[in-house]
C-alpha cells in the first residue's frame, strides 16, 4: 500500500507542478533517463528534455488544469511498479476576468496516462508515461502552439 501511495502521489504531483508550470518539480517526478510520450509529438527523454517540454508549453500563454482520477497501481516488486490514471484537462488562452478565473470550455483531452515507476537512491520516479487519448478536440494549447509556430 505505501508503493501505491507514492506512485499515485507523483501522479498528482506531476499534474500540479504541470498546471503551475514548476519545471523543478516536474522533472523531479522522473528517473534520469524517464521519458514522456504523448501522440504527434516527439518523445520527451531525460531531465533536460522534459523540463523543456514543461517550459515550451509554458510559453503559449495557456492556463491549464490536468485532473486526474481513477488511478491503479500494481505492485510488480520492491522496485518496479506500473499504474494507469485516467486524465482529463482543460485550457483557456483567455485572459482572466475581474475575479481571476477564465471561461471555461470543453475538456482538451480525454484519455489515460499509463505509467511506469521504479524505485531509485532518492525514492519513486516515473521512468515511462504514455499518454492513450480516447477523446481530443482542436484546443487553446493546440491553437497556441500552431499560431506560435506559424
Amino acid at each position: 500500500m505505501l508503493i501505491e501511495h507514492q506512485c499515485q502521489r507523483l501522479q498528482a504531483i506531476y499534474a500540479v507542478a504541470a498546471d503551475r508550470g514548476d519545471v523543478a518539480a516536474f522533472v523531479e517526478c522522473f528517473t534520469a533517463d524517464g521519458e514522456i510520450l504523448i501522440p504527434g509529438a516527439p518523445p520527451f527523454r531525460g531531465h533536460e528534455a522534459i523540463g523543456a517540454s514543461l517550459t515550451e508549453l509554458g510559453s503559449l500563454g495557456v492556463t491549464y488544469r490536468h485532473l486526474i482520477t481513477n488511478c491503479v497501481i500494481t505492485v510488480h516488486g520492491s522496485d518496479s511498479a506500473s499504474g494507469i490514471c485516467y486524465l482529463l484537462t482543460f485550457n483557456s488562452a483567455e485572459p482572466p476576468g475581474a475575479d481571476g478565473s477564465r471561461p471555461i470550455d470543453l475538456p482538451g483531452t480525454v484519455g489515460e496516462y499509463h505509467d511506469e515507476f521504479v524505485r531509485t537512491a532518492d525514492g519513486w520516479r516515473i521512468r515511462r508515461r504514455e499518454l492513450k487519448r480516447v477523446f481530443r478536440r482542436d484546443d487553446a494549447v493546440a491553437q497556441a502552439a500552431r499560431q506560435r509556430s506559424g
